[in-house]
């Protein structure tokens, strides 16, 4: 290949604003700008920062300063790796640092440029450990402002110098503040001053308050004592600030409410999806420890959705056949939970007020990610409700936990989770599957708490043990009447007002439950026209394709002749059994529609629960799931769409937990048996994990799920719909035909 002549090649010239770029582009805002800052001294094995602000505070005046005691730099540091972004030094191997062995923070070199976001000039004094002087460097950022000027035109002033900044009796004693006893000298030789002049924004009480919350979560908290092979002493940070914003000015910490929660979780995940994970409920004294493995495992619509094959301890032979791996782990987590409405234990001990520690727990709420022992901006800022925890607690405010009530820690790495890695401008990380797999398990994890306190919490229950009522069990004033007749017999007009009241209740009640079945009704409508939606369109593109090519065969006919007639044919077979599938999914669908019923007609049971298994027939048929349907036939006066209610309720139930089990061991199935004139049983069962014990009693209470994103109504609504209409029972049996759940039906009115 010839070579191009010398004339033909050109060095690229960047242009001297492309480092201004960096620093105002890819630092999103003036807190995360000093947060980079901060994460320098913690690559530099400082111990101690101190951020301290010199007023007036307004663009064109005032002063930051930058203080930290790490290592510091001599002069060939500074111009050849401080001064070149995303230099190779990033890149090696190396990548925690000498002394503490931190795992370096800065991965691309571009933090130091955050100073550009906050001021116009930055003079930069730093020391190495035992070096006899200090560097001292000037940079005017307005430089860089210069659309004329290129990158080397641009000119920085570099001298060393005796040390005047860092050493005993300089800036650097700052960082000890008021204490009486100082480090050793030598100790107080080396680290970086920042000093950053003629601020571009004006700061207020509010920047103060978010730079103060983000510092305060900035290093993962230790909740746990140290190791002993830890020689890393901590990261202190403290902020000085006029005396305009005292409330502000103090050493960083978090505050005392995070050491008296309600609940805490605390445990790891592997990189294959293992998991041991306890869970500790302090007003109980339970601490309940959880081991299984999170994998995805395919579902009825074809999505891989996030299971644990081993909750119920199954053998490898029982796990689900089509999996895929995780891609978030390994990772360490710790939760602290509150009950907002239940803080008297956090003043007892820290003696605030309430207001004062709810508005504690606002500012410190949220689930923080800590990569190698630093935050990843911006999980668990406010308002960043990144687990959508909020509209989970919106959808069943009795079961679910909000932001607002948790404080948690994430801990990941660089090395071990590469996959987990930082959006370009430091706001997050890249959306991918691994950021998907950790928001599942995650809520999963919150799952399992939410269940263990919704247990551990008071609730209505008969002295049977078994939960009492449904929906509407505080309607009940009946022992009102009998207390009233017990204890004032000849007071007529109380008893009087007792009985009307009970009256007006009654029939409100009745109203009450006609438009809560109306909304049933419509609920279990939305799912089917789901179904609908999605089997359909296979359908429709059938009949929309053969019609085509049926017309294209008759204009063909007309001009060559030929065997239309038995192509035609076989279009409209085609097309007729096409329009059949749609003719059936609208008849199931039938029963759900908005026209007035009257008296319930005499329908065959069993045809009823096979028209709503037909609903779900793909799924079950795509999960590989046998069914056994009833082959007798029961006369009943029924209602089908109350009656299919009840079954796809259930169905629903059983095919998303068997998912979790080997696709071979898969199996539904359902008998009907007349026991007499007025009584109907139905026993429904599958072979899934089944119902843990300590759930038998909560699975029927209005808004109790396991399912992370269960609302907890189904099994209430299908009990009410028994009990209301056909004055039966719904019972969650023990032992039943197969190893599973196992439901008995019983219908003794209309049937």
């Amino acid at each position: 290949m010839a070579t191009p002549p010398a004339d033909l090649g050109t060095a690229l010239r960047p242009r001297a604003r492309l480092i201004r770029t960096l620093g105002e582009e890819l630092i999103s805002n003036e807190v995360v700008a000093v947060i980079e800052l901060v994460k320098n001294a913690y690559d530099a094995d400082a111990t101690h920062v101190l951020i301290r602000f010199t007023g007036p505070l307004v663009p064109g005046k005032g002063c930051i300063e930058v203080i930290d005691n790490g290592h510091g730099m001599e002069l060939k540091t500074v111009q050849t790796v401080w001064m070149e972004p995303a230099t190779a030094s990033k890149r090696g191997k190396v990548r925690r640092t000498d002394k503490f062995k931190r795992r370096f923070l800065g991965e691309k070199g571009i933090g130091r440029f955050a100073s550009s976001r906050l001021a116009n000039e930055l003079e930069v004094i730093s020391r190495k450990k035992g070096a006899a002087k200090e560097v001292y460097g000037i940079f005017d950022w307005r430089q860089f402002d210069d659309e004329k000027k290129y990158l080397d035109e641009i000119l920085i002033l570099w001298e060393e110098r005796a040390p005047v900044e860092i050493k005993p009796g300089g800036a650097l004693d700052l960082l000890w503040g008021n204490n009486d006893e100082l480090p050793t000298a030598r100790a107080r030789e080396s680290g970086t001053l920042l000093r950053m002049t003629s601020l571009k924004q004006k700061w207020e009480a509010q920047h103060f308050d978010d730079l103060r919350r983000a510092l305060a979560r900035l290093v993962s908290p230790k909740f746990t004592k140290k190791k002993e092979e830890d020689k890393d002493p901590g990261f202190e940070v403290e902020l000085a600030l006029p005396t305009s914003f005292p409330e502000f000015s103090s050493k960083v910490e978090q505050p005392p409410i995070l050491k008296h929660p309600h609940y805490v979780v605390r445990g790891s995940v592997n990189t294959d999806g293992s998991f041991n994970i306890s869970y500790e409920i302090l007003a109980e004294g339970i601490d309940k420890p959880l081991k299984g493995q999170f994998v995805r495992v395919k579902d009825a619509k074809g999505r891989f959705e996030l299971r644990d094959i081993k909750a119920t301890g199954s053998k490898k032979e029982d796990e689900p056949t089509e999996t895929r791996p995780t891609e978030c782990g390994p990772l360490d987590l710790e939760l602290r939970v509150w009950d907002r409405d239940e803080l008297g234990n956090v003043v007892q001990k820290t003696h605030s007020t309430i207001q004062d520690i709810r508005r504690d727990l606002d500012a410190v709420a949220g689930i923080n990610i800590y990569r190698d022992g630093f935050r990843v901006l911006p999980y668990g800022e406010p308002q960043d409700d990144w687990l959508r925890l909020d509209l989970r607690r919106v959808q069943n405010p009795t079961l679910r936990l909000s932001n607002n009530q948790i404080y948690g820690v994430v801990h990941i790495s660089a090395d071990a989770n590469p996959k987990l890695r930082d959006q370009s401008n430091r706001e997050g990380l890249d959306e991918n599957q691994a950021v998907q797999d950790l928001r599942d398990v995650m809520t999963e994890v919150l799952s399992r708490l939410e269940t263990l306190r919704y247990a551990a919490r008071p609730r209505a229950t008969s002295k049977s043990g078994k939960p009492v009522g449904g929906l509407f069990a505080g309607f009940d004033l009946k022992p009102l009447a009998d207390y009233v007749a017990k204890q004032l017999p000849q007071d007529k007009q109380a008893k009087e007002l007792v009985e009307k009241t009970e009256q007006i209740f009654g029939g409100q009640l009745k109203e009450i439950q006609t438009v809560l079945g109306r909304y049933q009704r419509l609920a279990t409508l939305g799912q089917l026209i789901d179904h609908v939606l999605h089997e359909g369109r296979q359908p429709i593109a059938s009949i929309n394709s053969e019609a085509a090519l049926g017309l294209e065969d008759v204009q063909r006919a007309e001009r060559l002749g030929g065997d239309f007639v038995a192509k035609a044919a076989g279009r409209f077979t085609v097309i007729r059994k096409q329009g059949d599938v749609l003719s059936i999914a609208f008849r199931r669908m039938e029963p759900f529609g908005g026209r007035r019923r009257g008296r319930p007609s005499q329908l065959y049971l069993e045809e009823i629960i096979r028209d709503a298994f037909g609903i779900f027939a793909d799924d079950i048929a795509r999960l590989n799931v046998k069914t056994r349907l009833p082959r007798t036939q029961t006369l009943v006066r029924v209602d089908p769409a109350e009656m299919q209610e009840v079954i796809i309720n259930l169905l629903q139930n059983s095919l998303y937990w068997l998912e979790q089990v080997n696709e071979s061991k898969r199996e539904v199935e359902v008998s009907v048996e007349r026991k007499g004139p007025d009584h109907v049983d139905i026993l429904f069962s599958d072979s899934g994990p089944g119902v843990s014990p300590e759930n038998r009693e909560l699975i029927f209470e209005p808004y109790f799920s396991t399912k992370p994103e269960g609302v907890g109504l189904g099994l209430s609504i299908v009990g009410e719909i028994i009990s209301d209409y056909y004055e039966g029972s719904l019972e969650l049996l023990k032992n039943g035909p197969l190893k599973g759940a196992n439901f008995l039906i019983t219908l003794t009115k209309r049937v």
